[in-house]
């Protein structure tokens, strides 16, 4: 005999009971939820999923079509005039449309919307001052911001469709431009089909280009304001982002060839600049290098003499001159470079041009008198007492010492009379502190502060040239200055 249950035993199956229906709503509530969900889903994308593949459609894809007002006066308005405008969408394969309207063109471009709202998604964009469609400036600020909103949804460029037949002039200006500036690569144009009065009959056509030589030329232009601020390997990363047309094929090539010899030259690799000098005429990119500006960097590769270290003999004057020489080409380019770096507000890279600078000018000098920091012959009077006042160490080798720091070459000239130590001393004062207190070197900070006198030391640096030079100072500057020059001139 089966008992009767107990109070606790009928609450807890009253629980589970209570749970159980509980679950159940739930699972009602989710079921019916998600097919809402996906209706709208549906709903909202039109036909974009399986629909619109049926038909062919591209949902990545946007045409940008003007609204105009069309004939008004001919006997068959507005149907004449949407029969063009739906021979611009039909002809595309884009899924969204953005239909670009004024005050005076809602209507038509209301009705359009209607007409394809089963199967495109077809937005309209209305200028939202009046008479904004005859200012091309103000057309173009309103497509800016509609193109910058369609990329922030993942909307990208290469998919946009530009139909500028109709609307004003200043609308049709401002939409093609905007497509440059975005690099669009498909543009459409309606070419109508008229009869012997002029009258517009059936049978226009849509004319299809990609613009890929105004799109080329726009980033050659892109490309010389790089060249003007000396951003050679970002010219030719933008050269390489797509193919050019073949007709500037040629150009973007030559552009590559001059960017990568700019780009050497730049960074002091005068030897990878050599070799890729280039020699050419280039109508479309006046960047092209003289015939004495290649002639300069080949000597700056130039490398100085050396002696034989395991003998008791130095380098003959001559030797010693022809150093010097090309100690002074380095710094005339030292100083062209350092500028160019101040001027990119590269502080930091510009104090060690400045301090290189001020070593290699001691290095001149010592050149001149017949001796080399690197090479400071033990078996000279002169070398021998100063090293014995220093207690310097002779190195292995017996007929050399070890190479005379910036500081021991300033201080050798000193001993032997050389009349500009004094102004040696004081660059090495002022460079020094600069340059030991960047953060590329010991300090902590950026040496930002210190840009003009900076600039002012490259400057008396470079006054030091001229004597030694004499008739050849401003030829030698004027060549190392080429790449400076760039960005004062209208090219």
């Amino acid at each position: 005999m089966i008992g009767k249950a107990s109070p606790s035993t009928e609450i807890g199956r009253s629980i589970r009971k209570r749970n159980l229906n509980i679950s159940v709503e739930i699972f009602v509530c989710f079921f019916f939820c998600c097919r809402i969900i996906n209706e709208k889903v549906r709903d909202y994308n039109g036909l974009q999923g399986r629909d619109l593949r049926n038909m062919g459609l591209n949902i990545a894809k946007v045409l940008f079509l003007i609204v105009g007002t069309g004939d008004k006066k001919h006997p068959d308005y507005p149907e004449n005039y949407l029969r063009l405008l739906r021979k611009a969408i039909d002809e595309t394969d884009a899924a969204t449309v953005i239909l670009l309207s004024s005050e005076l063109t809602k209507d038509i471009a209301s009705k359009l919307q209607e007409e394809y709202e089963s199967s495109r998604q077809v937005s309209i964009q209305d200028f939202p001052e009046k008479s904004m469609e005859f200012d091309a400036d103000k057309c173009f600020e309103f497509f800016e911001n509609i193109f910058q909103d369609l990329k922030k949804k993942g909307y990208s460029p290469d998919n946009f469709i530009i139909d500028f037949t109709h609307g004003t002039k200043a609308m049709s200006a401002a939409l093609y431009a905007i497509g440059m500036r975005y690099r669009v690569r498909e543009f459409h144009y309606i070419k109508r089909n008229n009869d012997k009065d002029g009258k517009l009959i059936e049978g226009e056509t849509v004319e299809n280009f990609d613009a890929s030589y105004a799109r080329e030329l726009a980033i050659l232009d892109q490309c010389k304001m790089l060249f003007k601020t000396w951003r050679f390997s970002a010219a030719k990363a933008l050269l390489e982002m797509e193919a050019p047309p073949k007709k500037l094929k040629t150009t973007v090539e030559h552009v590559k060839m001059l960017a990568d010899f700019y780009a050497a030259w730049d960074r002091l690799d005068y030897k990878t600049a050599a070799d890729s000098a280039v020699s050419f005429e280039e109508p479309y990119f006046d960047f092209v290098p003289t015939e004495i500006v290649r002639q300069w960097v080949e000597k700056l590769i130039k490398p100085v003499k050396q002696p034989d270290k395991n003998s008791n003999k130095t380098l003959p004057q001559s030797d010693f001159n022809e150093n010097a020489q090309i100690a002074i080409d380095l710094m005339f380019d030292l100083y062209a470079n350092g500028l160019r770096r101040l001027e990119a507000g590269q502080v930091e890279d510009a104090a060690i041009r400045a301090y290189r600078m001020a070593e290699m000018l001691g290095q001149i000098y010592l050149f001149q008198r017949g001796y080399a920091s690197d090479w400071m012959p033990v078996f000279n009077s002169k070398v021998k007492q100063f090293a014995l006042r220093k207690h310097m160490k002779e190195s292995d080798n017996s007929y050399f010492y070890p190479p005379f720091g910036r500081k021991q070459a300033v201080e050798f000239l000193e001993s032997i009379f050389h009349p500009k130590t004094a102004f040696l001393r004081e660059m090495d004062k002022a460079i020094s502190n600069i340059r030991n207190n960047s953060i590329l070197i010991h300090g902590y900070t950026s040496q930002v502060k210190n840009a003009e006198e900076i600039k002012n030391c490259f400057d008396r640096l470079l006054a030091q040239l001229r004597p030694l030079c004499g008739n050849e100072f401003d030829n030698k500057l004027n060549v190392a200055m080429f790449m400076n020059s760039f960005k004062d001139n209208n090219r």
